[in-house]
């Protein structure tokens, strides 16, 4: 990163700081002791979730003895994951969850996942006769406390067409584990931003979104989320013990299908005895060997499944509206060393990087004859990014790194689109830069959750399967171009 990106990006830092302190901000309280809670499981004869204890530092127990006060008072709360940060509101008061839909702008036909602390309030959520299947059991096993949302059936659902299940999971940030078990309330809680903005992964972000907003009690400041997306939605209540049954990925996040699937296959002793759907389509591979040794996210197997139009009311977050998009438009550059040629790609689409380049310049410039700055989140190292930087008399480009992996661009993404918006005025120029171009990568594990935010970032509701062989509906053009890293 050059010294001038690094003062741009330390004046954002500075400015957004200042506007912390501001007097009418919303409460930030800096719980920096988090990392000492201590978490010990239920010692009984039953699941060790069934009821653990929480041994919360001094330092931060008044910080959630308030924000139970306003769980307890129909407000909201922002609070740390290890996903993102969350709007929280008691799941058990109506109220409060409309604050929530108020708060953001939500539609409000999408549903909220509900955050648990043990299993004994999970249960508290559930039908009477409700059991845990074998599969169920072993993923709560393998993945909670984490980034896994399973759907559950309502004890009392609304009449059809209505979902009559819930989202449920247990997040694995100690801090708000511990807030969920001292206010003893299940939380609802999506994502703590303006409905379609990028999620926030830092208090600060959730402070430059929703500051001063009515209901909004206080965020909790637990530090940077961990994982960065979202988490994976799971319906496995039609998978059969014993096989023929399917499970269902609704929305992509934290862990990948991978992850699951073999969770299924070891509970069904064997490979392919449940089906794994993903997005209501059947999850399958198609082989793309990359042709470059160098690249430094490189995977072999691209999914083509496409995403299905949504025209029930959703059953979970993710799977209808517009999401993640920043304030400027955004564009997807897929590598020709990750992405298979677009059959329907002819000679005249822009396919080398200064073409590329040359094009989204025009794309948004609207006659303006000044030089655009453009925001380039790359993964680091990559053919595409030692093209594509090259190319400084195009536009101003403003670097920023998605590390070298899925995992770290999941971790990136959203704080990397929310700085590139709000980088201060230079001489000339306004603040923010004028468009976000972002570097494709496979969709093997946590790849999948960043190429949907992607491709939801760019309105395109997902990017899965836009280059099959067999589509060639997307091509290089609109927001989304096929790149030969192999031609400059």
């Amino acid at each position: 990163m050059s010294a001038a990106v690094r003062k741009l990006l330390t004046r954002t830092l500075l400015r957004t700081r200042s506007f912390a302190m501001s007097s009418n901000t919303t409460p930030i309280y800096q719980c920096q002791d988090w990392p000492a809670i201590e978490i010990t499981r239920s010692s009984s004869s039953g699941h060790p979730l069934d009821s653990p204890h929480f041994s919360i530092p001094p330092s931060i127990l008044p910080h959630l003895e308030e924000a139970s006060k306003h769980l307890h008072s129909h407000k909201t709360v922002a609070v740390p994951t290890e996903t993102v940060y969350g709007l929280a509101a008691s799941s058990l008061d109506p109220e409060a969850c409309k604050m929530i839909y108020k708060i953001k702008n939500r539609p409000s036909d999408n549903p909220l996942i509900i955050h648990v602390s043990s299993l004994n309030m999970l249960r508290r959520l559930l039908p009477p006769a409700y059991n845990f299947s074998p599969l169920y059991l072993a993923l709560i096993n393998a993945f909670w406390p984490g980034p896994l949302s399973l759907l559950f059936p309502s004890p009392s659902p609304p009449p059809p067409p209505a979902p009559q299940t819930n989202a449920i999971r247990m997040p694995s940030h100690p801090l708000t584990l511990a807030l969920i078990a001292h206010s003893n309330l299940p939380l609802s809680a999506p994502s703590a931003n303006s409905s379609g903005r990028p999620s926030p992964t830092k208090a600060q972000h959730v402070l430059n979104d929703l500051n001063g907003a009515d209901g909004l009690g206080c965020i909790i400041d637990g530090g940077d989320c961990e994982v960065g997306v979202e988490s994976t939605v799971v319906n496995g209540l039609e998978w059969k013990e014993g096989g023929g049954g399917k499970v269902d990925i609704l929305r992509p996040g934290g862990l990948g299908v991978e992850q699951i699937k073999k969770i299924v296959d070891e509970v069904d002793g064997g490979e392919g005895k449940t089906e794994i759907f993903l997005l209501g389509k059947p999850w399958k591979r198609a082989s793309f060997k990359h042709s470059s040794s160098t690249d430094s996210v490189k995977q072999n197997d691209v999914n083509f499944s496409t995403t299905p139009k949504v025209n029930l009311p959703p059953s979970t977050p993710g799977m209808k509206y517009r999401h993640y998009s920043p304030r400027v438009p955004v564009f997807l550059l897929k590598p020709s060393n990750v992405f298979p040629r677009p059959p329907a790609l002819t000679s005249q689409s822009p396919s080398s990087t200064s073409a590329v380049l040359r094009e989204i310049v025009s794309n948004i410039s609207s006659g303006s004859k000044s030089k655009k700055r453009i925001g380039v989140l790359h993964f680091e190292g990559s053919p595409l990014s030692k093209q594509l930087l090259l190319h400084t008399d195009e536009a101003e480009l403003i670097p920023v790194s998605l590390g070298n992996s899925a995992a770290s661009a999941a971790h990136r993404l959203f704080a990397g689109m929310l700085s590139l918006e709000s980088i201060p005025s230079t001489e000339g120029q306004p603040s923010g830069v004028d468009a976000i171009v972002i570097e494709g990568c496979s969709d093997n594990g946590l790849g999948l959750a960043v190429m949907e935010r992607v491709g939801k970032a760019v309105g395109g509701g997902g990017v899965l399967g836009d280059v099959a062989a067999d589509d060639g509906k997307v091509i290089s053009g609109g927001n989304k171009f096929w790149v030969n890293v192999s031609s400059i």
